[in-house]
């Protein structure tokens, strides 16, 4: 693999990633074609595509697990590759442990196997960061529901001090709940430690809820790269369709959320009927559906109550670097 010199970074600080025409094929299909893509370190970036995009080349190339054909990149400012890699947790696929096994022994093993030797604290600290301590350190990984074993999965990415974490679709498969809960570890996976997190998904809704950053990728093609929000912090009036509105107020007030009205008229400008207005600051709205889950309530809308203000968001972004790769046609991938 050829190694990235003199790459400039971002800020003035060394960029957990740097990646610099990264191409890679399978056959006649481009998987990835001239990514560049940086990423500072601390970030959670939200690498944003629909299915097929190259999102999981990317990551898996990342990991160590695929050679690109052309191109470089540079993990954490180490020149060693190696070095690199012994620094990078990843979950490319679904965890695939021992379902005879507790949750506690499952990352003791793969303790062992990645030559860590026996350390016990660092598997008890572990269960506690992704929520497997107590009693569900102590459930076989095979009656574990799909959120714990994706939890275990990630505890077994973060054995040995990982800084940069690769999550490929991380809530793939997961009920409502288990979305929310797992959009809080991640978050507070790279809040609490400082860790580089780049989780992948189709689903911009998830990427909007959980990231500070996006790229999005697009046949192959890096379309946009930049953070979520605007630099100032700013008030947002969010409308919320829940699946039991009324007992949602309740919850929401209950939690300390303003509640500006519902349910909102059909005739009112860019509105949908029969939602709740609630008042949130950029980059907290996440909280409103993880404080609804906790009551059992799930949202099944979420959007600004005015979208026309919105034209930064990341739809609006999404849709303009879409349209950038789609006319004039690239020939991108499937």
């Amino acid at each position: 693999m050829e190694q990235l010199a003199n790459a400039t970074p971002v800020i003035n600080e060394t960029p957990a990633v740097v990646t610099r025409g990264l191409c890679r094929n399978f056959g006649k299909v481009t998987a990835l074609r001239n990514v560049d893509l940086d990423v500072r370190p601390g970030t959670v970036l939200g690498l944003l595509g629909p299915n097929g995009s190259g999102k999981t080349t990317l990551l898996s190339i990342l990991a160590g697990f695929v050679s690109p054909d052309s191109g470089s990149f540079q993990l954490m400012g180490e020149s060693d590759h190696r070095a690199a890699l012994a620094r990078t947790g990843s979950l490319i696929s679904r965890p695939l442990l021992w379902p005879h096994m507790t949750c506690r022994d499952n990352l003791r093993c793969v303790q062992a196997i990645a030559g860590g030797g026996s350390d016990p604290d660092e598997v008890e600290r572990l269960l506690a960061e992704v929520g497997l301590d107590g009693n569900a350190a102590h459930r076989k990984f095979g009656q574990c529901s799909t959120g714990m074993k994706q939890r275990l999965g990630i505890a077994t990415a973060l054995l040995g001090s990982s800084d940069l974490l690769l999550l490929d679709e991380p809530t793939t498969g997961l009920d409502p709940e288990g979305m929310v809960e797992m959009r809080e570890l991640v978050r507070s996976l790279g809040k609490t430690s400082g860790r580089t997190i780049i989780m992948s998904s189709h689903l911009l809704h998830e990427v909007e809820l959980t990231c500070d950053h996006y790229a999005i990728i697009f046949r192959g093609n890096l379309a946009d790269q930049g953070p979520m929000t605007a630099p100032e912090t700013h008030a947002a009036q969010i409308q919320v369709g829940t699946t039991n509105n009324p007992e949602a107020v309740r919850v929401l007030e209950a939690n300390g959320w303003t509640i500006l009205g519902g349910p909102t008229p059909s005739e009112a400008p860019g509105a949908v009927p029969d939602t709740v207005m609630v008042a949130a600051e950029a980059g907290e709205e996440w909280k409103i559906s993880r404080d609804l889950a906790e009551k059992g309530i799930y949202p099944i809308l979420m959007r600004p109550s005015d979208p026309g203000k919105s034209s930064a968001g990341l739809e609006q972004k999404y849709l303009a670097a879409v349209g950038r790769i789609e006319s004039p046609q690239s020939g991108g991938t499937s």
